[in-house]
């Protein structure tokens, strides 16, 4: 039946003219981007044994993939499907990573990894093309952007859970990210880490460098968030560091792209 009407869905007519592409304004290439948080990523994972901290900022670049998949796809003018598209990408990625998880059983740790970020695309593309041709949104990059989109989910996941685990094999991730309910938080941090950037710097002088820029923050925040979960000073202190230079950096994009910055004093009472 889901077949059937995915069949129709693609073959029928659209009743109106497809959307045109809308050009976004790039500083950075989106592959460069991808390719920097997919790399990150995975060697994140691959080093995970080696000191918690490593997969924790890796995960850095790979939400600022995912933030900017969101920004390309949202130029549309989704307005409130910002939100909601970040947390797809990760409702698809913890599948994706929770089964990248299990094949650490029979596969090495960065192996599972990889095959699950490219589960998680492959589940990306097919809610693009629900999106696209049974709901008909009319966003020609929908497909690839939601593919990017889990991807980057569940690639940040992955980190996250292996910096929180120690290392990334089913027992270690079972007993302290998924046994004990830590698995939930990183959900919503991956999540709002992907939708935020573009959803706070939307408008008229929303520029790439500045949504990536708080996207790195956010990324920032994650790591703070898995330092906390496993009360490791090192994870918590390098979270830090990079939360300060990653909104230093926002707060000076911030101020290049305002057409003023003031200081209207305390409001009065009242008002």
């Amino acid at each position: 039946m889901l077949a059937r009407t995915l069949l129709l869905a693609a073959v029928a007519p659209g009743g109106e003219e497809e959307e045109e592409e809308v050009e976004v304004a790039v500083a950075i290439p989106p592959w460069q981007i991808a390719l920097a948080g997919i790399g990150s990523g995975l060697v994140g994972v691959a080093l995970a044994w080696v000191h918690p901290v490593i997969p924790a900022l890796a995960a850095i670049p790979v939400i600022m993939w995912g933030a900017d998949a969101v920004r390309r796809v949202a130029g549309y003018g989704l307005g409130t499907g910002v939100p909601s598209i970040g947390f797809m990408g990760l409702g698809g990625g913890s599948v994706a990573a929770i089964l990248a998880v299990g094949l650490t059983n029979c596969v090495p740790g960065v192996v599972a990894a990889a095959i699950g970020t490219v589960i998680g695309a492959a589940i990306g593309a097919l809610l693009g093309v629900l999106d696209r041709r049974v709901i008909k949104m009319k966003i020609p990059v929908m497909e690839q952007c939601s593919t990017e989109i889990v991807a980057a989910g569940t690639l940040a996941l992955i980190c996250l859970m292996a910096a929180v685990a120690g290392d990334f094999t089913w027992p270690a991730v079972y007993t302290r990210v998924i046994q004990t309910g830590v698995i939930a938080v990183l959900w919503v941090a991956c999540a709002l880490a992907l939708l935020h950037p573009y959803n706070a710097c939307l408008g008229p002088s929303e520029t790439q460098e500045r949504t990536l820029a708080l996207g790195a923050e956010c990324g920032s925040i994650c790591s703070i968030i898995t330092g906390l979960a496993t009360l490791n000073p090192v994870v918590l202190l390098a979270g830090g560091i990079a939360w300060l230079i990653s909104f230093w950096k926002f707060w000076d994009l911030t101020k290049r792209d305002a057409a003023d910055v003031v200081w209207t004093g305390i409001v009065p009472r009242g008002e």
